[in-house]
């Protein structure tokens, strides 16, 4: 349901009417399906996103907890059609690589200005600079400023982790 709504799709009650209109709007599109907390997801979820990636080629990324690979797998291995589709597991632990903060921090305020100090501020872990995007930019739109230092500051000294 949740992927009809971002692809501005009306959502069935119907299963089969759902995947059918994901795949027209996905099919040659070459996005990326990214669904974060995979870990949560049922055996019949997981099999509707393998048969969309299957049906569209698009890519999925699954982010998760460890559970989620043993999900993946089944407890005795039955789920063998849906871990061999597995290209590999990437454990990033609590700390991003700097590219890939750089990356993030750029996207999110299209100049490397305040590089440096957001990576800094985020520990390297993702789930903080997301924080730290989010207030900064919250902050910047609030006081109808461009973003600085002095917000960075602010944002990263009421963040609790």
């Amino acid at each position: 349901m949740e992927l009809c709504q971002k692809l501005g799709i009306n959502p069935s009650r119907n299963n089969h009417d759902n995947i059918s209109a994901i795949t027209e709007k996905l099919k040659g599109s070459e996005r990326l399906i990214i669904i974060d907390e995979a870990e949560l997801l049922s055996y019949k979820c997981l099999e509707i996103i393998r048969r969309i990636h299957d049906m569209t080629g698009v890519g999925v990324v699954l982010a998760g907890m460890p559970r989620l690979r043993r999900n993946l797998r089944g407890k005795s291995g039955e789920y063998k059609q849906l871990y061999s589709r597995i290209g590999f597991a990437c454990d990033i632990k609590d700390k991003l690589p700097d590219s890939d903060l750089d990356l993030l921090i750029k996207t999110a305020f299209g100049t490397d200005e305040f590089t440096q100090q957001l990576r800094t501020a985020s520990h390297g872990n993702a789930r903080r600079l997301n924080k730290l995007l989010r207030g900064v930019n919250r902050l910047a739109k609030l006081n109808n400023k461009p973003v600085s230092q002095k917000m960075i500051e602010t944002i990263s000294g009421m963040l609790i982790d």
